[in-house]
């Protein structure tokens, strides 16, 4: 949100950087994803009235919108399987179930967002990224425990020549340059 109002203070200037088709795109990824959270509470509110009895059941247009909310929430939870499974992490696929709650938890902090832009605008809270690092380093550690392994056979096979540094080199005398020796 923050970073749309800026950008958009100048939109002559912004577009005339980005040119058309990069304006475009800015206004529906970055603009777009403030106002779809802003405009979500809103839709469940409508939705919730027309179950209620706003909408007589079976009426095309209740189905409609049950329709958007169930296929915007497939795309959502599908986006986000998608990157799990680019990831490696697809034993955390059932977290996706929550999808409507995070839903509703985005849309919350957006509308505090929203209130902070008007009541503090150079308030700025900043949404920590990164906090899931167990899994990157159980791959990390895993892929380097397997190249040990296989270094450690080529060696013993003989197909890995041993190098070391002959100790003569002297930090106090840099004219001494380290000799590296190969055996094998």
């Amino acid at each position: 949100m923050q970073t749309w109002l800026v950008h958009m203070r100048s939109p002559i200037y912004l577009l005339r950087q980005l040119g058309l088709s990069g304006f475009l795109t800015f206004q529906f990824v970055v603009g777009g994803n403030a106002l779809v959270t802003l405009v979500h509470p809103l839709f469940l509110i409508n939705l919730i009235w027309d179950c209620i009895g706003g909408i007589p059941a079976g009426d095309f247009r209740l189905m409609h919108v049950l329709a958007a909310a169930g296929f915007g929430y497939f795309v959502s939870a599908s986006l986000g399987f998608l990157g799990l499974w680019r990831r490696g992490m697809l034993n955390r696929a059932p977290i996706l179930l929550l999808t409507p709650l995070y839903w509703l938890l985005l849309s919350a902090a957006g509308w505090w967002a929203a209130r902070e832009i008007v009541s503090a605008p150079s308030r700025w809270n900043k949404t920590e990224h990164g906090l899931d690092g167990p899994p990157r380093l159980e791959n990390l550690t895993s892929a380097l425990l397997r190249l040990n392994t296989h270094i450690t056979e080529l060696m013993h096979r003989g197909e890995i020549p041993q190098i070391w540094i002959d100790a003569t080199y002297n930090a106090a005398n840099p004219r001494l340059r380290p000799r590296a020796a190969v055996s094998g």
